[in-house]
């Protein structure tokens, strides 16, 4: 089935065909799909070396740390996304891309992404109207403090894979102290990996 590009990617949201996309595979980032082999765009070590670098990011998952996270950074073929992450089992050599997130920083800027946001949601609802919507908004499971929060906007497909368009928005000295960024997340993902994220 030939991939769409919509304007979670683009920014510019318009399909080339009047269907709506029923496979989270239909859906790209940068160029990058679900299904995927991320070999076809990351090197075997860099991999390896991306998923040591990064396995004790989710360490506060209490269930078994099942995937790993590669990033690629600035790339000069990136449109529109300063960073774009991927998570893969560490087990299976080909590295089947089971979740793709594209990443805008707006650190300290969290209105400005809330309201980049509710542009991004608007276009989708409009093009995706058969397909559930759910809105959340919470503290970070990763601050014990509590006061680091996140805004989410997620559509969901029947299969249980989903779309989800959130703000995060962390407490500044934590922030600060690990180097993260903040800001906009575009996130496709099967339900396997959310279900590793959400049963914790």
């Amino acid at each position: 089935m030939k991939k769409l590009s919509t304007y979670l990617f683009l920014f510019l949201f318009s399909f080339s065909t009047p269907s709506f996309p029923d496979d989270i595979r239909d859906l790209q980032i940068e160029g990058m799909s679900i299904g995927d082999s991320l070999l076809d765009y990351v090197s075997e070590e860099r991999i390896k070396s991306q998923i040591e670098k990064n396995k004790n990011a989710y360490q506060y998952l209490k269930n078994k740390v099942k995937f790993g996270e590669v990033y690629i950074f600035n790339d000069e073929n990136f449109k529109t996304y300063q960073t774009v992450s991927f998570f893969v089992k560490p087990d299976d050599r080909n590295y089947i891309i089971y979740l793709i997130r594209g990443i805008l920083d707006y650190v300290e800027d969290i209105d400005g992404c809330l309201n980049k946001q509710k542009e991004i949601v608007k276009e989708i609802a409009e093009t995706l109207p058969k397909f559930d919507k759910k809105e959340r908004n919470y503290k970070h499971s990763i601050d014990p403090s509590g006061r680091s929060t996140k805004n989410d906007v997620i559509f969901e497909f029947k299969t249980g894979d989903s779309v989800e368009i959130s703000c995060i928005n962390f407490e500044e000295s934590l922030r600060k102290k690990n180097n993260w960024t903040e800001g906009l997340n575009v996130v496709i993902s099967k339900k396997e990996t959310m279900d590793w994220f959400m049963n914790h």
